[in-house]
């Protein structure tokens, strides 16, 4: 038996601002809003901040993950977006992340997650 599981997307944002990449506030509400404008559910956030710099942490789904990591000092993030919840909330959210954190440049790679049942 074959099926979808999910759909993943990972991006790398290169030239954010060093300000919004630092600020847990701001990272915090973005990923909260950013699961909300795209219909997931939210089961709770965890992020750390580092020192002197960079954010790294989750928002665990009810169906998957959004993971972040940020880089300060290079003006670059890495995000993931995993829902088991259809490839349009996941493109969705990833969208809005982008908007929010505005980098330069983009570098975005998107695939779905399957299975195979085999008895």
């Amino acid at each position: 038996m074959k099926g979808k599981r999910g759909y993943h997307i990972c991006a790398d944002l290169y030239g954010c601002s060093k300000k919004l990449l630092d600020d847990i506030r701001f990272v915090k509400t973005t990923v909260k809003e950013a699961v909300k404008a795209s219909g997931l559910e939210l089961i709770g956030i965890r992020l750390h901040k580092f020192n002197p710099h960079g954010i790294t942490g989750y928002a665990l789904l009810k169906t998957s993950h959004v993971a972040l990591h940020t880089w300060p000092e290079f003006n670059y993030a890495a995000i993931d977006v995993f829902s088991c919840d259809g490839k349009k909330k996941a493109e969705k959210a990833m969208k809005f992340l982008l908007e929010k954190f505005k980098p330069k440049h983009v570098k975005k790679t998107s695939f779905e997650r399957k299975y195979t049942l085999t008895g």
